[in-house]
Order: C-alpha cells, then structure tokens, then sequence
C-alpha cells in the first residue's frame, strides 16, 4: 500500500512502523521496520504539521475502512 504526502513524496506503508510527529523540530516523523530508516518531513511551524498529521490520519483510517 502506497502513501501519497504532498505532490513528490511517495512511502511504502508496508515498511513503515511508525508515523509520529516531533515536536522539538516542527517535523513528522516516519519510521520503518528496521528502524535505522527515518524519514523526516520538516514543516515552518507546529500547526502546518498538526493539520498535515490529522490528513495523514484521516486517510489512513478511510483506507482502513475501505478495505475491511
């Protein structure tokens, strides 16, 4: 299952473990299943990240529903 975040970056959700945000660096986080790959999205403030978080969640769980 393929995650499309903003108009260039594309994840594999089948790598990934974890999708979490930084709040010391305004980022959101995404961490693969060996956990020596992190991938950060920097973002200029905290809120720009929040709303872009709550998306990804959204999405996420409308996948979820989708496919039950």
């Amino acid at each position: 299952m393929w995650l499309k975040l903003g108009e260039t970056e594309v994840i594999n959700l089948d790598f990934v473990s974890t999708i979490k945000k930084n709040p010391k660096t305004h980022a959101i986080e995404i961490i693969y299943h060996d956990l020596n790959n992190i991938k950060s999205l920097p973002f200029s403030n905290a809120e720009d990240r929040d709303k872009a978080f709550k998306a990804i969640i959204e999405n996420l769980s409308r996948m979820k529903l989708f496919f039950e």
